[in-house]
């Protein structure tokens, strides 16, 4: 917009400039099950996540265990017949790409951890995120098998829920 004025005289004039910047909001969450079967004793890569936000009130991601934290005798093993015992495991989660300055992150769960209803692996740490969010996390399964359980007989299964929330 131009505003022009000539021959100004004895009075006031006056130009208007607007301002404006936008960027549009960026949250973004998805998941890859690459497995479920777990094999052997060690670690076991179950999939991938990933997350793009740029809002400065951040996010939140958090697991849930639905058998709190072991792999639980289940099916014709539920009745432990065979002398089933529930198996204890690990979580760790594996991150590239760049985590928004202000978040904090808890990128390893001990068994112990997931008897909680969930546990946070990523949160704003204060009141103020103050950059982007672009990662791949790659999600792990450590099972640490001392007594050779793994090679006993029985059916055992658990369900890892990941929930992200936009704040």
């Amino acid at each position: 917009m131009a505003e022009e004025f000539q021959n100004v005289l004895n009075t006031t004039v006056s130009g208007t400039f607007e301002l404006n910047h936008t960027v549009e909001r960026v949250s973004f969450f998805k998941t890859l099950v690459e497995t479920s079967k777990i094999r052997s004793a060690g670690q076991t890569r179950l999939g991938r996540f990933f997350i793009k936000n740029n809002t400065r009130d951040g996010y939140r991601l958090s697991i849930a265990s639905e058998q709190k934290g072991v792999l639980s005798p289940t099916g014709t093993s539920i009745n432990r017949l065979d002398g089933e015992v529930e198996i204890p495991y690990n979580l760790t989660i594996i991150a590239e790409g760049e985590i928004g300055v202000g978040i904090d992150v808890d990128y390893s769960h001990l068994s112990n951890d997931l008897t909680a209803d969930e546990v946070t692996v990523l949160s704003t740490a204060g009141t103020v995120v103050s950059s982007l969010t672009d990662a791949e996390f790659s999600l792990y399964v450590d099972i640490i098998d001392d007594s050779n359980i793994l090679e006993m007989a029985g059916t055992y299964t658990d369900t890892l829920t990941l929930t992200y929330e936009d704040l």
